[in-house]
């Protein structure tokens, strides 16, 4: 933007711009700018502060200010009507606890039914709501799309109509790298989803190799990637013993140094480069990296237990030292250690993250003290300790079942939905939880020959 244009639109207008737009725009900061400024610090934003800028001299007359990130200056009035109060009638103690401390930098160990979203979503809209973060500002990083979507449906119930910044680690790494791209006149780059795809045709693979070779193989790949490994970094992890592995390390490392070549070839990436990319680029450039915390200044993490390495350098980045960050969730519940992730960031949290206040969560609202009971039991077998107690009424005792093969379950699946309430079947009050798909087919098959209709929710 010309220097003699200033920005002027209405806040209403400048909200939903691409992030893209907001790097690098060359601004004018006058006199009347710097007059509203002080108006409302005498009104108590808070939330203010001077954004980085760059200068430049040219022939001893123009001054060239560069803004990293354009952020409207002065008040803004919470939209949306939320009352404090009634965020905070449903919650419990603890959740309470959690919602409300004063502490920026907190660490929320939310056990299994604890409310670890409701406590999420209402620390987001708590603090919107008493003014002492700014919506435009504030950045929520989940694990899956469908998770960022419902945080947002939420706020949206709550009353709340300014718009936060939700999504993956992935989308928000690629967001902010498009934009980077964009700022350097950088082509930009095309992304791969399909590892196997590519790996499947290396001749260090071995064309003709079997689909469960090809699904270990990409696996142990994963593995390398999440902990920001090269192929040489892999070799000497696996010789040292840093994870366990059923396949030659040999073999994996040359067949991700292939990969790495194939897709510097095809001049593509991944959705792993895209965190390493992005986190080589806040470590190295200064000013971008300050333009991102300048961007997202209130950091909220969902789901911290199943972070990888190349996830806790990320967040480690965008929070800086503000201390302004939101970690939910539980160790006990890590369940993708088989893709590298790692819940010391949960457990360590204090020694990563001096004067972070710790808030547990102990209660289960979901599940019947029978069923918390038999989850503790696991969890012990697993030497995994958890500090979980129901807050419901007592039920009936969990039942535990044995069989010979998969059919012979899926058997005994049927014939007990078969005869079992049939109003409770058709209102869709009977459910089957499997730990993987493979498991699922069997057990629809026996449902369809039993006679019962069945609906796939998830």
């Amino acid at each position: 933007r010309p220097a003699d244009q200033p920005d002027r639109r209405p806040d209403d207008q400048r909200d939903g711009e691409p992030l893209q737009s907001l790097l690098h725009v060359t601004v004018e900061h006058d006199r009347d700018d710097d007059a509203e400024d002080d108006r409302s610090d005498e009104h108590g934003a808070g939330l203010r502060e001077v954004p980085p800028v760059r200068m430049q001299v040219e022939r001893n007359r123009l001054v060239v200010v560069e803004q990293l990130l354009r952020v409207w200056h002065g008040t803004r009035q919470y939209r949306g009507g939320v009352d404090a109060a009634a965020l905070l009638a449903d919650l419990d103690e603890d959740q309470r606890r959690a919602v409300t401390t004063e502490s920026t930098l907190v660490a929320v160990i939310a056990g299994a039914g604890s409310g670890k979203t409701r406590v999420l979503t209402r620390r987001v809209a708590y603090r919107l709501g008493t003014e002492t973060a700014d919506a435009r500002h504030t950045m929520v990083l989940t694990f899956t799309r469908d998770a960022a979507g419902e945080l947002r449906r939420r706020l949206f119930h709550l009353g709340l109509t300014d718009q936060i910044t939700a999504g993956t680690f992935h989308s928000i790494a690629h967001q902010l790298l498009r934009q980077r791209w964009a700022d350097r006149d950088e082509t930009p780059r095309t992304i791969v989803n399909d590892r196997a795809r590519i790996v499947a045709g290396l001749n260090e693979f071995g064309r003709g190799a079997s689909r469960a070779d090809l699904d270990a193989v990409v696996q142990e790949m994963s593995v390398a990637s999440a902990r920001g490994l090269s192929a040489d970094g892999y070799l000497q992890a696996a010789r040292r013993g840093d994870f366990r592995t059923l396949l030659d390390p040999e073999f994996v490392a040359g067949v991700l140094r292939a990969y790495q070549a194939a897709k510097r070839e095809r001049r593509v990436v991944d959705l792993d480069d895209l965190l390493m990319l992005t986190i080589d680029a806040l470590e190295r450039d200064p000013q971008f990296a300050d333009a991102v915390r300048w961007r997202f200044r209130h950091l909220l993490v969902d789901e911290a237990q199943d972070l990888n390495p190349l996830q806790h350098r990320l967040v480690e980045l965008m929070s800086g030292d503000r201390g302004d960050l939101f970690l939910v969730g539980d160790p006990a519940q890590a369940i993708y250690g088989f893709t590298g992730s790692d819940p010391s960031l949960l457990i360590e949290v204090a020694d990563r993250f001096p004067g972070v206040e710790v808030v547990r969560l102990p209660t289960n609202h979901r599940c019947t003290p029978q069923v918390v009971d038999a989850g503790r039991h696991v969890l012990r077998q697993s030497s995994v300790d958890t500090l979980i107690d129901s807050g419901r009424a007592d039920g009936p005792a969990v039942v535990i079942r044995s069989h010979g093969d998969e059919h012979a379950e899926a058997d005994t699946v049927a014939i007990a939905i078969a005869l079992s309430d049939p109003g409770l079947v058709r209102h869709g009050r009977v459910a089957v939880l499997a730990r993987t798909h493979a498991t699922l087919g069997p057990i629809r098959a026996a449902l369809e020959s039993a006679g019962v209709a069945v609906r796939r929710r998830a």
